[in-house]
C-alpha cells in the first residue's frame, strides 16, 4: 500500500491519510485552532469517497488536556464526523490516570452526542490497528502495515 500523506506536521500534531485511515496524533497542546483544522481535513477526507473512512486518534502520554474551544472541536468532529466512519479508535497513552482522563473526555463526547457509528478507547496501537484491521482497504497490509504506518506519521511530529 502507497505510503501515507501527511497533511500537518508541527510540534503538537500530525495529521496523515493512509488508504482510507485519517490519523491523528497529539503530543502537543490540542488548541481550538488547530483542531478546527483537524476537523475540516477530515471533513474534506469523509466526503471525497462513497467508501466510508476509519479514524486513528493518537493522544500522547503527555499531550495536555484541551480547553473549552477546543472540547467544542473534539465535539464536532464525534458529532459530525464519527457518524459517517466505519469505526474510531482513540489510543490514551499513558496508563493510569492519564488513560483515564482521555477516555473520560471521550466518553463524555460519545455520550451526549448521538453516533452511527462506533468509537473504541485503547492503551495501545497495536490494539487499535488489531480493531480497526477489517475495516482496512484490501490489499493494505493489515493491523500490522497499519501499526508501521503510525510509527512512520508519528516521527513526523516536529521536534521543538
Amino acid at each position: 500500500m502507497a505510503r501515507p500523506e501527511i497533511l500537518v506536521a508541527d510540534d503538537a500534531h500530525v495529521v496523515a491519510t493512509w488508504g482510507r485511515t485519517f490519523i491523528q496524533i497529539w503530543r502537543g497542546s490540542p488548541s481550538a485552532s488547530r483542531s478546527g483544522r483537524v476537523n475540516e481535513l477530515a471533513s474534506a477526507f469523509v466526503s471525497a469517497s462513497p467508501v466510508p473512512a476509519t479514524s486513528l486518534w493518537i493522544v500522547e502520554a503527555k499531550s495536555p488536556s484541551p480547553d473549552d474551544a477546543t472540547r467544542k472541536n473534539l465535539a464536532a468532529f464525534s458529532r459530525d464526523l464519527v457518524g459517517q466512519m466505519k469505526l474510531s479508535v482513540i489510543v490514551a497513552e499513558g496508563g493510569g490516570f492519564r488513560g483515564a482522563l482521555v477516555r473520560a473526555v471521550g466518553a463524555a463526547l460519545t455520550t451526549i452526542l448521538p453516533h452511527r457509528s462506533r468509537f473504541k478507547f485503547v492503551d495501545d496501537v497495536t490494539t487499535a490497528a488489531e480493531l480497526l484491521g477489517p475495516h482496512l482497504v484490501a490489499g493494505s497490509g493489515g493491523p500490522e502495515e497499519l501499526i508501521r504506518v503510525a510509527a512512520d506519521v508519528r516521527s513526523k511530529i516536529v521536534s521543538c
